[in-house]
């Protein structure tokens, strides 16, 4: 005899209570890729084409010829819906399911599959209720942690020490990674994709979240990261961190950012793009200096007039937040003592309010 499960409602947060879980997002692929819960996967009821679909004839037809045809489109896939949320049910203990706002699309498939005997978890309210929860949730989680920010000049290799740091296990906050940008006006360079708002918000309540106690790390970003803007409560703890800046040589900088920027194909047409953008701050003869270095392909060079001339310019710190220095030009002794530092600050806190210097 087949079992009948009664369709259950959860909460938001009560999502993290869940041993075992996996979150089933059945909103469009569109709507997926632009924000999601992190670590969702995707099983569309209907597919870009078929919402717009309905959405068309919701808006010229009506809301009940609109059901009728999204019904059509939706009972000619239950058979493999059915199968889909048998197999992954039968590999975890909780499949929650969300659509947008916990509307029809979430409702009706989860009273079918309970009907078909297959337990499903229903996210109440869905991915905007989700959203509303992390939104509010985010400052209290910020705001109960201690950072230590790494900061620098462009290409002094903060990225790559705190990436090689994340490597080894060390409590990093990647923003960058997250944002899919390095920060910059030539930041798109060599990264794939692109992350909505949402998501980057998303993304960094989930790293946070699942961080142990503790200090974490953090580049020292401005407020937007290309497109996308840092949570306020986060900016403003960022601001309020002790910092640690690492110190390089402008010859090691060119270098670093020559090796980390020039790899990429296509990377000198997106240069000359992003340079465009910056001819108010350059003025117009800087501009065609740095053009024709480009074109000339004398890379050295038109990466020191940027640095001289545009982000060295913009550099500025705060000196009372500085609680050590570290010489980057051994990419080895400087990861090494980045550590050495945040180890001491971990085991006493107290130690990054009174500056002391690594050289």
């Amino acid at each position: 005899m087949r079992m009948i499960f009664k369709p259950v409602e959860l909460e938001a947060s009560q999502i993290y209570l869940l041993e075992d879980r996996v979150l089933v997002d059945i909103r469009s692929p569109q709507e997926f890729q632009d924000s999601h819960i992190p670590g969702a996967i995707n099983i569309p009821l209907f597919e870009d084409q078929e919402k717009a679909l309905i959405g068309f004839i919701y808006r010229t037809e009506g809301v009940e010829k609109a059901m009728e045809v999204g019904y059509n489109i939706a009972v000619r896939k239950l058979d493999l819906l059915v199968n889909t949320f048998k197999e992954l049910s039968e590999k975890h203990k909780n499949v929650v399911v969300y659509c947008w706002r916990g509307g029809m699309r979430s409702q009706e498939l989860c009273k079918f599959l309970a009907q078909a005997g297959i337990r499903v978890l229903r996210l109440k309210g869905g991915y905007r209720a989700y959203r509303q929860f992390i939104l509010s949730d985010l400052p209290r989680l910020i705001n109960g942690r201690q950072f230590l920010v790494i900061t620098g000049k462009t290409g002094v290799g903060k990225t790559k020490i705190l990436r090689r740091l994340k490597e080894e296990g060390f409590p990093v906050l990647d923003l960058e990674g997250l944002a899919m940008h390095r920060g910059s006006v030539f930041g798109h360079i060599g990264m794939e994709g692109k992350v909505s708002q949402k998501m980057f918000e998303a993304l960094i309540y989930e790293e946070l979240r699942s961080m142990p106690q503790g200090v974490i790390l953090v580049e020292d970003e401005s407020r937007c990261i290309g497109n996308l803007h840092l949570p306020d409560a986060l900016w403003w703890k960022k601001e309020e961190a002790p910092k640690l800046e690492l110190l390089s040589s402008m010859e090691r900088r060119i270098k670093n950012i020559i090796e980390e920027y020039t790899r990429f194909e296509g990377w000198k047409e997106m240069a000359r793009d992003a340079l465009l953008r910056l001819e108010k701050h350059l003025g117009p003869q800087k501009l065609r200096t740095a053009l024709d270095l480009l074109e000339k392909d004398n890379v050295e060079e038109f990466v020191r007039i940027l640095l001289k001339e545009h982000y060295d310019k913009r550099y500025r710190i705060d000196p009372y937040r500085i609680v050590g220095r570290v010489d980057c030009e051994d990419e080895e002794s400087c990861l090494q003592q980045v550590a050495n530092f945040y180890s001491r600050m971990s085991l006493k806190p107290e130690a990054a309010s009174s500056a002391f210097l690594i050289s």
